[in-house]
């Protein structure tokens, strides 16, 4: 096995890579409660504003299909360091208050380009350094780290522009923020500087990953696809456009509020995955997306216009925790049962189809909303999408446990039930039952096999995965 296979790594080198994971997130989500104030101090339309958000997924997706292996072939830290040099120069253009709208487009560009470049580089580097006898460590940490950092983002841009409001300068609301996470990933790079560089033991040439299911897991990678699409969906709403809608529904908003109701969501995400071990993916899977469901309902009423402040205030934040609860479940399900069945020498293909489904989710609010604000004003399409939303949540909810169940025999299952019968010398799907005259003949119930099904009627062990223990 090449690259890293003999290389362990240090408890030192696990904590920096859950640095620079935890650095690189929250620089890419730091600005969502800041939207308003951009839009009122560049004049930018909703369109134009929603679209800010969605440049980052947009950029960051062709990144992590394109440089998902560059960190196979010129090693983790030239890579960690290029990802922390681009999203650090597309923060810094967001400190310069005379950048304009296309300066911003461009930050937002280079904040994308810099997390695709740095997630596959940032997840290997604590995987490597897991202990031997906790291998799931470095993988569960990456994860709760890109969460924490999402959720960490927006309300580091809260508390910094509350801190700041009381200033005679409007810019230095939105500048402030982007110094402090400037200087953030300044620090996190010389941390990675400081990482031993390891050569790859085998030298190999570096080439795009494109996506690849193999045909016998494809039902469950596209379930778990479309579950992390939903999830990640209800996840874009509240950081791309909750703190336009608090704006139009609270009367006294701020940028704290808003930055702390978009970080709880994360931050009980990240908490729920520390309980997601417990449950079987698919169950998980279903829990959470009953979770995402309640979320946008309680969304949906906090704005109805006879609730009061605080009525409308305590919905949303009970709506945050439903979607966070409800996100970090199905996130965790969707990706454990694509991990325990992806093939090794097919995983990195795979995981790279998975989060772009995850990504698109991300960006599907902004890009949805910012469309059908064309025609309405922002509020009602949010309400629009959060319905839309809704509905194809309460639609999807009983897929993931559905699908374990056999509804209705395969061609080629009834075709060999139909073979052993008849070397069996019985009439085909019909038992005799010994002792009981023919008017007693009971059909006999036969089931096809399946990866899947064997998978999950196991608790998460096939026995006929090549993987799994003799």
């Amino acid at each position: 096995m090449p690259e890293y296979a003999r290389i362990r790594g240090s408890r030192r080198q696990l904590w920096i890579g859950a640095a620079v994971l935890f650095a690189l997130s929250a620089a890419a989500n730091l600005a969502s409660p800041l939207y308003p104030h951009f839009k009122l101090a560049y004049a930018m339309t909703d369109w134009t504003m929603t679209a800010l958000y969605a440049t980052y997924v947009v950029s960051c997706l062709p990144a992590l299909l394109l440089f998902g292996s560059a960190a196979d072939a010129f090693g983790r830290r030239p890579v960690l360091l290029a990802a922390i040099g681009s999203v650090s120069v597309g923060t810094a253009l967001f400190t310069i208050d005379t950048i304009g709208v296309s300066g911003l487009f461009a930050g937002r560009v280079l904040t994308g380009v810099g997390l695709g470049l740095g997630t596959g580089a940032g997840i290997a580097l604590m995987v490597e350094a897991s202990p031997a006898r906790r291998a799931w460590l470095g993988s569960t940490a990456a994860t709760m780290s890109f969460v924490l950092g999402t959720g960490a983002g927006p309300i580091i841009a809260g508390v910094v522009s509350e801190m700041t409001a009381g200033s005679a300068s409007g810019a230095t609301l939105l500048v402030a923020p982007f110094s402090v996470m400037l200087a953030l990933l300044i620090v996190t790079g010389l941390l990675v500087t400081t990482l031993r560089f390891h050569s790859p033991m085998t030298r190999q040439r570096w080439q795009p990953t494109w996506p690849s299911v193999p045909g016998p897991m494809r039902s469950s990678f596209y379930i778990a696809a479309v579950t992390g699409l939903l999830g990640w969906a209800a996840l874009g709403l509240f950081l791309a456009l909750l703190p336009s809608m608090t704006e139009a529904t609270l009367p006294e908003p701020s940028t704290l509020t808003s930055g702390l109701i978009v970080g709880t969501v994360l931050v009980i995400s990240a908490a729920s995955q520390l309980l997601a071990p417990k449950l079987q993916p698919r169950a998980a899977q279903t829990i959470g997306l009953t979770l995402l469901g309640l979320g946008a309902a309680l969304l949906l009423s906090s704005n109805l216009p006879s609730l009061g402040a605080t009525t409308a205030l305590v919905l949303m934040t009970t709506a945050a925790v439903a979607t966070g609860t409800g996100h970090g479940l199905s996130y965790w399900g969707a990706n454990r049962e694509i991990d325990m069945l992806a093939p090794s020498r097919q995983r990195a293909g795979i995981t790279a189809a998975l989060y772009l489904a995850f990504y698109t989710g991300a960006g599907l609010p902004a890009i949805v909303v910012g469309a059908i604000a064309i025609g309405t004003s922002l509020i009602d399409a949010i309400m629009i999408f959060t319905l839309v939303l809704l509905l194809a949540v309460i639609v999807f909810i009983p897929v993931p446990s559905l699908a374990l169940t056999t509804v209705r025999r395969s061609r080629a299952a009834a075709a060999a039930a139909l073979e052993a019968d008849s070397h069996a010398g019985r009439i085909p799907g019909v038992a005799v039952l010994q002792g009981e005259p023919a008017a007693h003949l009971t059909e006999e119930p036969s089931a096809p096999f399946s990866f899947e099904e064997d998978y999950h009627s196991n608790g998460g062990v096939s026995a006929t995965d090549p993987r799994t223990p003799l």
